[in-house]
């Protein structure tokens, strides 16, 4: 034993000295000090423990996060937002479409209703009435100085007429458009009024944004969050027959502006048109003022035709509450609506066509 406790002396160095003791011990000691502070400043600043249940809990498996059916996680389902875009933009073009064609599309423009019009039609004749005069004055001159027989008098006397109706027609031009645009426009009150009824069309300044063939387009879409149909405007065929819908709408209010664009400058130029049929060597102007003129108000009161003919079709397609009863009544709708369009477009060309070139005009049978 003694051997034993003298060879550990031997491997375990011992403080020979109080300084070497003291140094040891006193940054040991310090530390110590240091945590126990440490840990009971945490334990007083800090939130007590809580007492374990003692209760016997069943074991819950661990249960996966619900992901929507086609959504993927962070990212959901782009397809599905890319579509609802999609059938939105579709949705306000079509309805701005047909709001841009509400109040003159059935119906001609009105000259004397139209400030703008009736005011550069009297600028115009300001123009042509002293030409007017002029040519009266030369005409009388001629009249007083031809001979009694003769080719020359009877050239004379033959312009005299055609010098009368032209003046006449030339200073009254406006009141003629006018005359005729307002049986068209009554004509085509009185066909809507008989055969659809305010209340499925609207009155004049609406259509033919008031109901009628084009409300699918007002109303119709496409959404994939809730279900096509019965009882709603909801139908998948929008993202292919809405888009058709609006591309056809956009070029029908191109064609309508042409149209009054053209009504406007027909009335504008028509005191010179008319005028022109005093002399022979021009009365082709006038007659062809004449026809285009006539041709404008029948593609006007075909556009009328065809929105009843179709509109007419409607309501057998809409159930008690104004609303498709089915799918395939919204998609007949949607049919409707394309049809009429297509067929609204290919209308003017023909029948400009057919009156202009083919019809004889109201001053030719008096050459």
């Amino acid at each position: 034993m003694v051997s034993l406790a003298a060879r550990l002396r031997s491997a375990i160095p011992l403080p020979t000295g109080e300084g070497t003791v003291g140094s040891r011990v006193a940054p040991l000691a310090l530390l110590l000090v240091l945590l126990a502070l440490g840990g009971l400043g945490l334990t007083v600043t800090g939130r007590s423990p809580a007492i374990p249940d003692q209760s016997i809990q069943a074991h819950v498996e661990p249960q996966a996060a619900h992901i929507p059916r086609g959504e993927l996680p962070l990212i959901g389902d782009p397809i599905r937002d890319l579509t609802i875009w999609y059938a939105q933009r579709v949705s306000d073009a079509n309805r701005a479409a047909v709001e841009n064609l509400r109040g003159r599309f059935l119906t001609p423009t009105d000259p004397l209703a139209d400030e703008p019009t009736a005011a550069l039609y009297g600028k115009i004749l300001l123009i042509t009435i002293p030409l007017i005069t002029l040519g009266g004055l030369v005409l009388g001159y001629l009249v007083m100085t031809a001979r009694s027989s003769g080719t020359s008098a009877y050239a004379v006397r033959a312009v005299t007429p055609r010098f009368v109706v032209g003046a006449t027609l030339s200073i009254l031009g406006i009141y003629l458009v006018s005359v005729l645009a307002q049986f068209v426009i009554a004509t085509d009150i009185a066909m809507v009024s008989v055969s659809l009824g305010a209340e499925a069309a609207g009155g004049t300044d609406d259509w033919p944004a008031g109901g009628g063939v084009f409300a699918i387009l007002q109303q119709g879409g496409f959404d994939p969050r809730i279900g096509e149909g019965p009882g709603n405007w909801n139908s998948g065929a929008w993202l292919s027959s809405g888009l058709l819908a609006a591309v056809l709408m956009t070029f029908l209010q191109m064609l309508h502006a042409v149209l009054a664009a053209t009504e406007r400058f027909m009335v504008i130029v028509g005191p010179i048109c008319l005028a022109a049929y005093a002399i022979p060597a021009t009365a082709w102007l006038a007659n062809t003022w004449l026809k285009l003129l006539a041709a404008l108000l029948v593609v006007r009161f075909g556009w009328a035709i065809v929105f009843i003919v179709f509109s007419l079709q409607v309501p057998a397609h809409l159930g008690d509450g104004g609303l498709p009863p089915t799918v395939d009544d919204t998609n007949a709708l949607l049919g409707l609506a394309l049809g009429a369009a297509a067929l609204m477009l290919v209308l003017p060309p023909i029948l400009v066509n057919l009156v202009v070139f083919h019809a004889r005009g109201p001053l030719e049978a008096a050459r």
